[in-house]
């Protein structure tokens, strides 16, 4: 076979599964076969938090849909897996969204705790939450879209120094009350403001 014909398959082989894997999150419909869950942080008893010790059990999927019940006034949180930071790329999450009191969706940014070796799984337990994106709180008591960026703002130097030590992301949806997300995407594309 020509040379150049085994070069064009190569190539094309890297092409489509980036294309069609571009979403950075592996079960943003929540209806992975590993389980509805699957992909996202609920448990946070770790913390020893008493606000969302119980947290796991205010989070469930009802007809597709991740549907969050606060207890109380601490709210409800759910956050997807740990994705690498990137230098030179900005982060877009969208996603639909309803919640019947208040809620914050936002872009956390994480760093490894002290004394953790550091590998390619972590769990949120093993690192600490060292900046936050600028936060969407517009979500209405009717399902509606909502997009987020990171950095989604002009980076001032203050916040790059920040961002220079983050190693990975997530996407952290929090309501007071009840509310639900679905159709969760996040997607990244250079940006030159985040080649720090």
């Amino acid at each position: 076979m020509n040379p150049h014909i085994h070069t064009l398959l190569a190539v094309a082989l890297l092409v489509i599964p980036a294309m069609a894997g571009d979403n950075l999150i592996p079960n943003g419909t929540f209806e992975h076969e590993e389980g509805e869950l699957h992909g996202w942080n609920t448990d946070y008893a770790w913390t020893g938090n008493s606000h969302y010790v119980g947290n796991k059990d205010r989070v469930k999927v009802v007809g597709g849909k991740a549907v969050l019940k606060a207890a109380g006034d601490a709210g409800v949180k759910i956050e997807s897996i740990t994705i690498p930071l990137e230098k030179g790329y900005k982060y877009t999450a969208e996603l639909s969204i309803k919640s019947n009191n208040m809620s914050r969706v936002y872009f956390a940014g994480y760093k490894w705790k002290p004394g953790i070796r550091p590998h390619d799984n972590p769990e949120l337990g093993e690192l600490r939450m060292i900046y936050k994106s600028k936060a969407d709180t517009g979500a209405k008591k009717t399902m509606g879209k909502m997009k987020i960026e990171l950095p989604g703002v002009k980076l001032s130097d203050q916040a790059k120094k920040a961002l220079k030590h983050v190693r990975f992301i997530t996407l952290y949806v929090w309501t007071l009350g009840e509310g639900s997300i679905d159709d969760v995407r996040i997607t990244r594309t250079k940006d030159p403001q985040m080649d720090f």
